[in-house]
């Protein structure tokens, strides 16, 4: 007996009841997902009476979650500055070094690094060949990498490459977890593995489905493939640019996510018109995904969005998009780097709108001019660290290195009062703690002035702006004091706003500790 199945969406006038989804209209789909990163779409609702329960960790300004109004100032994206040095790791030979994961560890060697270190088809079986490689490296000081000589696999014309990990990739995302019970497991990474036939090219070439495969480790050098190629964990976009699609786009990163105790799919899609855009899926386990959801397309409709890297930080999630313009000179996939962020990881909002936090260079004699593709951040005492990959022009015919950009703690962008003093009063409040510290930056004849107001905006006596002690300079705990003293317990567990007065000042962070 013949059976019919029905699509979901399409037409069920024959049976009771109706479609499984809505129909969708594709044209539209680029349109609405450039606004998804809106933050007054996302989040609609005027909250600055509404309560916010706040922990112990820094409070970054880098959206208006805690912001309930404000008059005279501005938000800033600061970019890192870029290390003189850089590149801190360059291509071998005719290999690349095009960083995918730093990973800092407490014994010897102290920073471990995966890297794309091939991006071309090579030999594998007879009348097979397989895509990239990737590469390990190790450094005692995060600065100075140094290539062990493994001599594990070889790639034809990679000779030089005595390092490579994985003969294929690239390795999207490498995760050390110590507490795994099974030893020959405590590294495990997810790869793209694209296998065909010599020399063919499309569907009828390919040897296995193309995809994300898990791969594990006892110690980040010998690898092994869980499925043995059998079936990807997640499979590749293969052509489709219309909606619903047939897989992942090439660029799709994981990471952990510490707070929220799973792993992430920071997926790529390829929106109808091949619109480059992103989105989410989470995994217990690397193994079994959820439905991913889409959080964003670039503003600009002439850009796309090539790549987007999210680390938990701080009790929040901070992104770097990738922001690619195919009109930029002659050169392809020309990145620069833009922020995000989120408080969920499923809604993303965009950070200091068009405000780059690593533009292209202008300058064309440098080796980075093309392209700032953020891969890795490490907290490093007072400082972040930002482990990026560049090349100049066409990656074809260009190698790809990786350089090192540092940031002040909580850098990533600052609320601003400038010559005109500005106000900035917070939503009503509730945490726990004796003191309020700042991370700030006050320029010579400027100040900082902090209070605390009782919900309907009352100042709270010897603990409002008026009785703050003007803050000056510049630090990254800077503690407020008031006439009074510092001792704000009497405030814990209560609705306060604070009230912070900015001239010629700029604030990145706050916390009650």
């Amino acid at each position: 007996m013949k059976t019919e199945t029905t699509k979901i969406g399409t037409d069920c006038s024959n049976s009771a009841g109706g479609p499984l989804g809505e129909p969708l209209d594709n044209d539209q789909v680029p349109g609405i997902w450039r606004h998804m990163a809106n933050e007054n779409l996302m989040f609609p609702l005027d909250m600055q009476d509404i309560a916010l329960k706040i922990g112990p960790q820094r409070q970054l300004f880098v959206d208006n979650e805690l912001i309930g109004n404000a008059t005279n100032v501005t938000r800033q994206v600061h970019p890192p500055v870029r290390y003189a040095a850089n590149p801190i790791f360059k291509a071998n030979g005719n290999a690349n070094a095009f960083v995918i994961t730093v990973i800092p560890f407490d014994e010897s060697p102290r920073f471990r690094m995966w890297y794309c270190s091939n991006n071309d088809w090579h030999p594998w079986k007879p009348g097979q060949e397989i895509r990239n490689g990737t590469s390990y490296a190790v450094s005692e000081d995060g600065i100075h990498w140094e290539r062990p000589r493994l001599d594990l696999h070889q790639i034809p014309g990679s000779e030089q490459e005595r390092n490579i990990v994985i003969p294929y990739g690239p390795t999207h995302g490498v995760f050390y977890v110590p507490d795994e019970p099974d030893s020959e497991k405590r590294f495990k990474c997810m790869t793209a593995v694209e296998l065909r036939k010599t020399g063919q090219k499309g569907l009828a070439g390919r040897v296995v489905p193309d995809g994300y495969r898990l791969h594990t480790s006892p110690d980040g050098i010998h690898w092994q493939c869980e499925s043995d190629f059998a079936r990807p964990q997640i499979p590749s976009l293969q052509g489709s640019y219309m909606l619903p699609q047939n897989g992942i786009g090439d660029t799709t990163r994981f990471w952990w996510d510490p707070i929220g105790q799973k792993y992430v799919g920071d997926v790529k899609f390829v929106l109808p018109v091949k619109n480059r855009s992103r989105g989410m899926m989470e995994s217990d386990d690397l193994i079994h995904w959820s439905r991913p959801h889409g959080t964003f397309s670039a503003l600009n409709p002439n850009h796309e969005i090539y790549g987007h890297t999210g680390i938990a930080y701080e009790g929040m999630y901070i992104g770097f998009r990738w922001i690619y313009d195919p009109d930029y000179l002659d050169s392809n996939h020309c990145v620069s780097v833009e922020l995000d962020c989120s408080r969920d990881r499923k809604h993303w909002t965009r950070v200091g709108t068009g405000q780059p936090f690593m533009a292209k260079n202008p300058r064309r004699d440098t080796w980075d001019c093309d392209m700032a593709k953020v891969t890795s951040l490490l907290v490093m005492g007072d400082e972040i660290w930002i482990y990026y990959a560049a090349h100049t022009g066409f990656m074809s015919a260009s190698q790809a290195h990786t350089g090192l950009a540092k940031l002040r703690l909580d850098g990533f962008a600052s609320i601003n009062g400038g010559q005109t003093p500005g106000t900035l009063r917070t939503r009503p409040l509730c945490f726990a703690g004796n003191h309020l510290h700042l991370n700030a930056e006050v320029l010579p004849g400027g100040e900082i002035r902090a209070g605390f107001l009782s919900a309907d905006g009352t100042p709270v006596p010897g603990l409002g702006p008026e009785d703050c002690q003007p803050i000056e300079g510049d630090g990254l705990d800077i503690q407020a004091m008031w006439k009074s003293g510092s001792d704000i317990s009497a405030l814990s567990n209560t609705d306060v706003r604070i009230e912070l007065r900015l001239h010629k000042a700029k604030l990145y962070s706050l916390r009650v500790g």
